[in-house]
């Protein structure tokens, strides 16, 4: 422990310096070292398309409900290729942003007869972009409509039902006037993104238009930013895509709206409100209710610095799945107010005032990271009301040693050692709350994902920061207690009391989480612990690239449950 006055002034040295300058936050980590204390499977129809492949565009119509009524091969072929699978009772995105971009994408078109909106769907399959064309299903060009299957009983263009129009092949460009609209690009961007689109390079393009490159870089980044894209290709790849609608329309379609993107930017805009209650000891208890109210319950347990923020497209997602996730902030995190005296036991039980104030049933829990402590005792205090639960990177509280594997990266050595001098936690907290931006968090992330999975999954996915930060935000809105009271709790040696926990637990670990191995939780949970699966090629982020598919096995679990009752 950082206990001798130089080392404390060495520290408050670093956290200065962190003020005046965000970007030197590996100072503190360096201040703070001390002595070692003791997809989908494939199908005959994306065969037929593969092989067919004469379509332009595809089309599938969905109807007011939000379940598939009609589509034509190629329509299916794409849908199901790039973004998901479909049935009659909801569209399942890979993706949970895509869900909440086709919401927006109706409520835009609400009570419209003609008109277009653009929405960049995010496409599982290539980790990037995918646009189509969403309108009214009666809008629709008749060369389009007469393709139509419909895959029930019903009409195929039923009332209120919307058509997407999605690019089956590459062609070339000719929606110029519909992106410009769309994106709100610049003429000058407008013909850089054409000189790109026709395949030169950035130097080539600044030779045509007599512009400097480094004025083509600013232009770019612009160009990304309004799109929604990360890199040249995606540009590229998007106006093909693009190109290949507008040849349904024979040129550039009418526009109602600016684009929508499938993103996790503004997570927080989307998300349902805050709502508060009462716990028993008087204090208020903000949370989240996402999905369908009358869904089958699942106690979400966030780690230490979140909020009750989910990712973009989670509210849907979760509908989807006839799932309900209620997630609670934490004691002195976010909007619920501080415990008088924080432990494991103490703040776990919010969650159980949560039940009772919900009246609800039976309930799984899921429970990511530092999170699991809380959630482990919240499933010992519900009993058989506790169906089962997921540990998604559990971590197992306690002190923590630093080992030689640790070097180089960053964050884990941080959360160490800041473990390990927890009474510092407040001022390091206080000092992230007051200086948090975009940029030093951007350096946090990365730090994070060191691991070569999550580092490419970042890259992937940059606007995974954004939601990061939103969170983080959420997390220190009010003050830094909560966050730092966590630090000091699971840094004391204590074993927790989990004979009564009945329900089994399930671990999901990434195989390169650099933090805790599977091992290790494994000697802590003992014979409570029913299931292991390990992840490869990914370590910390396994929350954030397998999201979808932990929502998923919850939804599998209500299933196997109803069957039994």
């Amino acid at each position: 422990m950082l206990q001798d006055k130089s080392g404390v002034s060495t520290v408050i040295e670093a956290l200065y310096a962190v003020a005046a300058d965000p970007d030197r936050w590996e100072q503190v980590v360096e201040a703070l070292a001390g002595p070692e204390p003791g997809e989908v499977a494939e199908t005959g129809v994306r065969t037929a398309v593969a092989a067919g492949g004469g379509e332009q565009v595809g089309v599938l119509v969905v109807g007011a409900g939000g379940g598939a009524v009609a589509c034509d091969l190629a329509g299916r072929g794409a849908f199901e290729r790039r973004l998901g699978t479909f049935e009659a009772r909801g569209l399942r995105f890979a993706d949970p942003a895509n869900h909440e971009a086709l919401d927006l994408a109706r409520r835009r078109l609400a009570g419209a007869t003609s008109g277009q909106v653009i929405v960049k769907f995010v496409d599982a399959e290539n980790d990037g972009p995918f646009f189509a064309y969403v309108m009214p299903a009666s809008a629709l060009p008749e060369s389009l409509a007469a393709r139509l299957t419909p895959l029930g009983a019903g009409e195929a263009r039923p009332l209120g039902a919307l058509a997407l129009l999605f690019p089956s092949v590459e062609a070339g460009d000719r929606l110029w006037l519909s992106v410009r609209e769309s994106f709100g690009l610049t003429a000058a961007e407008i013909r850089l993104a054409a000189h790109l689109a026709d395949g030169l390079s950035l130097k080539e393009a600044a030779e045509e238009l007599g512009v400097s490159v480094n004025t083509l870089r600013n232009q770019l980044r612009a160009v990304f930013d309004k799109m929604g894209l990360n890199r040249q290709s995606e540009l590229v790849r998007a106006l093909t895509q693009l190109s290949a609608l507008a040849s349904a329309f024979g040129g550039a379609p009418r526009i109602s709206a600016p684009a929508i993107l499938a993103s996790e930017r503004a997570a927080a805009e989307s998300a349902p409100p805050i709502r508060i209650f009462a716990a028993p000891d008087g204090r208020r208890v903000a949370w989240r209710d996402y999905g369908d109210p009358a869904g089958a319950p699942v106690m979400v347990v966030m780690p230490d610095l979140s909020s009750s923020l989910l990712r973009r497209g989670s509210h849907g997602l979760a509908r989807e799945l006839g799932l309900r996730l209620l997630v609670l902030e934490r004691a002195g995190i976010g909007r619920t107010e501080p415990l008088r005296k924080f432990g494991f036991e103490a703040a776990a039980a919010d969650y159980l005032a949560l039940h009772a104030d919900q009246r609800l049933g039976p309930v799984q829990i899921v429970a990511f990271a530092d999170g699991a402590p809380y959630g482990l005792l919240a499933g010992v205090g519900l009993g058989r009301l506790a169906s089962r639960m997921l540990l998604v990177t559990g971590r197992r509280p306690g002190p923590q040693v630093e080992r030689a594997e640790d070097a180089g990266n960053l964050m884990t050595l941080f959360w160490r050692r800041i473990s390990k001098s927890a009474w510092l936690s407040d001022m390091v907290f206080e000092m992230l709350r007051h200086r948090l931006n975009r940029a030093q968090f951007e350096r946090f992330a990365r730090a994070a994902g060191s691991a070569p999975g999550d580092a490419a999954y970042l890259q992937a996915h940059p606007e995974l920061i954004d939601f990061m930060v939103e969170y983080t935000r959420e997390a220190l809105a009010v003050s830094a207690r909560g966050a730092s009271e966590a630090i000091r709790c699971a840094a004391r040696p204590a074993a927790l009391e989990l004979s009564g926990l009945s329900a089994p637990v399930t671990l999901w670990h990434g195989a390169d989480d650099a933090m805790t191995t599977p091992d290790e939780v494994r000697a802590w949970l003992g014979a409570h612990l029913r299931d292991v699966r390990i992840v490869p090629g990914i370590g910390r982020f396994l929350g954030y690239s397998h999201w979808t598919e932990i929502m998923q096995w919850v939804a599998a679990g209500t299933e196997r449950t109803r069957g039994r009752d």
